[in-house]
């Protein structure tokens, strides 16, 4: 068992590695070809590792990994003295405070670290830690990028839209069997949306993302599609921001990077569920570790959209995967083998 002064004497390492894609990914309003990969080895005073964190940073969304490393390591040192880092209902706070002086994904690294640790030193999954329900299998969807090929046999599908290309991708779905999200990264004005307004009754995908940032087109769009929930994701980044999207949409899509870390992203989700509303946790292009951990709320969620590391990791995507909780801390991606390696019949 380590003394209360071994436990609190953390420092920090963050490194930035640049990472090209093997494709780009583009959407209404930007296009990444490269992100930088951050990760953050907490060490304690014997120089072992004790937690880590790893996530990614898109200049394309804003997001700049040199200054986040430095943002994430001065964050550490603020916090090495402080006594309790082991426990969540002290490390909570002192995050939160936290929240005010640095970015989300600087937060979100600091916090993967430290509740990595705080896991690592309970014996526990962190999931178990904050008395998550068990994440199960994370079903996904199938996201296409605008200007990629529509797999239609993977379902269900999320396409991209916000494209002068829009309309024909439309009528392509129309009449495809399973469900159907769209997400337009509010990249819809008025035009736009009113030479799609009849392709997009017709196909009635279960979510529609972001259509617009414009307010009052939001609320025509919504009364429009009366069978489809609209859900927001680019203009939820604080607890804040989302109490004011119950007002405008049916749900919310989480991004923990975003949201500053797990803890505030599982306020935000509580709080939604229990005024009735849509669910949904997603990832931006993330390593795999990054979006194992926003995988720990799977359990909380209507629908999860974290597929990020197959652009990074190099993995092949799939419908599902688990996390192996058999080591404390966070938990690791594992693939269930398909039917065909399994040599069981497919699944219908």
């Amino acid at each position: 068992m380590l003394k209360a002064s071994e436990r609190t004497a953390v420092t920090a390492t963050v490194t930035v590695t640049p990472h090209v894609l093997e494709r780009r990914f583009r959407v209404s309003h930007a296009t990444t070809s490269t992100v930088d990969l951050l990760r953050l080895d907490l060490r304690d005073a014997d120089g072992r590792v004790s937690g880590s964190g790893e996530i990614s940073a898109d200049r394309g969304f804003g997001q700049d990994g040199p200054a986040i490393a430095e943002e994430a390591r001065g964050l550490v040192h603020a916090l090495a003295a402080r006594d309790g880092l082991d426990r969540v209902a002290v490390l909570e706070p002192l995050l939160d405070r936290a929240a005010e002086k640095v970015s989300g994904p600087a937060r979100t690294l600091t916090e993967m670290a430290l509740l990595d640790r705080a896991a690592r030193l309970a014996g526990a999954p962190v999931w178990r830690l904050l008395d998550l329900p068990e994440p199960g299998r994370i079903e996904l969807m199938h996201t296409v990028a605008i200007g990629d090929a529509l797999d239609v046999a993977a379902r269900p599908l999320k396409v991209k839209l916000g494209a002068d290309t829009d309309a024909d991708v439309l009528r392509e779905l129309i009449g495809r069997p399973g469900p159907v999200l769209l997400d337009v990264n509010e990249g819809w004005d008025r035009p736009a949306w009113l030479g799609v307004r009849d392709l997009v009754a017709r196909l009635a995908p279960a979510v529609l993302e972001d259509p617009t940032a414009d307010e009052e087109l939001l609320a025509e769009i919504r009364a429009g599609l009366p069978g489809t929930r609209v859900v927001l994701d680019e203009s939820v980044r604080t607890p804040r921001d989302a109490e004011r999207a119950a007002g405008l949409a049916d749900g919310v899509n989480i991004k923990v990077m975003r949201m500053g870390g797990l803890l505030p992203a599982l306020r935000v989700l509580r709080s939604a569920r229990s005024r009735g509303q849509v669910c949904m946790v997603g990832s931006f292009l993330e390593p795999r570790r990054s979006v194992a951990y926003a995988a720990q709320l799977n359990g909380l969620a209507d629908w999860t959209d974290l597929d990020g590391h197959f652009w990074i990791s190099g993995d092949r995507p799939v419908l599902h995967y688990r996390l192996d909780s058999g080591r404390p801390g966070i938990p690791e991606i594992r693939y269930e083998p398909t039917a065909a390696e399994s040599g069981e019949p497919g699944e219908r």
